[in-house]
């Protein structure tokens, strides 16, 4: 006589409030990390890349950021500290947003990822003011290197933060099927248009910037 397989464990469910603050944990671990990573020894390296690539003249000068170029100091140490803390910051947001979208991890990791290059590297790194966009260059090449890192960091979050939690995804409890589904609806939609309304102001901030500049 056959034996029967035992049933696949069901996963995990969780109360909205077990669910949210699991998400939000996770997910500022992983930006932390990802923001040491890529913020802190990218960064870095991305300097390095294009100083190679600049003018000799700017050696010696002293960055936007408030390091001089051209050279790694103890001020690298600082830069380290504040990217995995701004990283922890961004992977709060990002363990909120989570519970809301809905699609594979490839999708999700694709939208955030985006979004983070838009956001962060359009809107805030890549700048027309002081000397990092004007004197490094190419500018092609300094402008991309600012984008890809946080882009980077935005898929990084995304798959770490799913291999933190050990699951494809952690969503809260409801007992009750429609206002599951409705959750779910106006979720997805609320956290892809907010991916969606970051990437529109990201990229209209950095087409500003890179027109002043050329």
């Amino acid at each position: 006589m056959e034996s029967m397989a035992p049933d696949p464990p069901s996963p995990p469910r969780y109360t909205a409030t077990e669910a949210t603050s699991k998400s939000i944990g996770a997910g500022a671990l992983a930006g932390a990390v990802a923001g040491f990573v890529w913020g802190g020894m990218g960064g870095r390296i991305a300097m390095r890349i294009v100083l190679l690539t600049s003018d000799d003249r700017v050696r010696g000068l002293t960055s936007d950021g408030g390091f001089e170029i051209g050279v790694i100091s103890a001020a690298t140490i600082f830069l380290l500290i504040a990217t995995s803390i701004l990283g922890t910051i961004a992977g709060l947001l990002y363990g909120f947003i989570r519970m809301l979208l809905r699609g594979p991890r490839w999708l999700v990791a694709t939208g955030v990822g985006i979004a983070a290059a838009a956001g962060a590297g359009g809107g805030m790194l890549v700048h027309a003011d002081g000397i990092d966009f004007q004197l490094l260059g190419p500018l092609w090449l300094t402008v991309g290197l600012f984008l890809l890192i946080p882009g980077a960091w935005g898929v990084t979050v995304v798959v770490l933060t799913e291999r933190l939690l050990k699951s494809g995804r952690i969503h809260p409890y409801l007992p009750h099927p429609i206002d599951k589904r409705l959750w779910g609806a106006v979720g997805n939609t609320a956290g892809w248009l907010l991916l969606a309304v970051i990437t529109a102001l990201g990229l209209l901030d950095l087409v500003r910037d890179v027109a002043r500049l050329t």
